[in-house]
């Protein structure tokens, strides 16, 4: 069982953009985790992210024993595209808004199946999956999923820094 919460996310982040490489719309231009559960969307073009929700006592040790066995770890992924916009103000026609539903829905079931793949022995539950209306001209998905997991490890060394960590020695 994993023991860094920073290590499950990243792999729930990377089968999702894997699952996104076979959807309509593609995979996103800009893939993150971000250290709270909702991020600002942060441009139009396409992005996808895995966000720490919550972690907390799963199973605790039995009567007279003080401590926890295991924490459950709340993650929540999203993908956020481009809405269809007129350059008028009016509403967009019902082909482009049609297109926009499936490109999210196609999403959410890239997300399903990057939960499928990305864990070994953390138990992944889905707990929700639910459509974020347009917001600026973009709109996505976002998916609530629970992992067990056994917490007690830093980030580093299981999960190496990405290139330009403003940490790195």
């Amino acid at each position: 069982m994993e023991c860094s919460p920073y290590v499950l996310a990243a792999s729930l982040l990377a089968n999702l953009q894997a699952n996104l490489a076979d959807t309509r719309a593609g995979a996103a231009d800009r893939i993150a985790v971000y250290p709270h559960q909702e991020p600002a969307v942060e441009f139009c073009d396409s992005m996808a992210w895995v966000g720490i929700g919550a972690i907390g006592p799963a199973q605790t040790k039995p009567v007279g024993g003080c401590g926890v066995l295991t924490w459950r770890l709340t993650l929540t992924m999203g993908v956020h595209r481009c809405y269809p916009v007129t350059e008028d103000g009016s509403a967009p026609d019902a082909a482009a808004v049609d297109s926009a539903a499936r490109d999210i829905l196609d999403d959410g079931e890239a997300m399903r199946r990057a939960v499928t793949s990305a864990f070994e022995d953390e138990q992944p539950q889905i707990t929700g999956w639910r459509p974020v209306p347009p917001q600026g001209g973009s709109h996505g998905s976002r998916m609530d999923v629970q992992v067990e997991m056994a917490w007690g490890a830093y980030t580093e060394p299981r999960a190496p820094m990405l290139p330009g960590d403003p940490r790195q020695p």
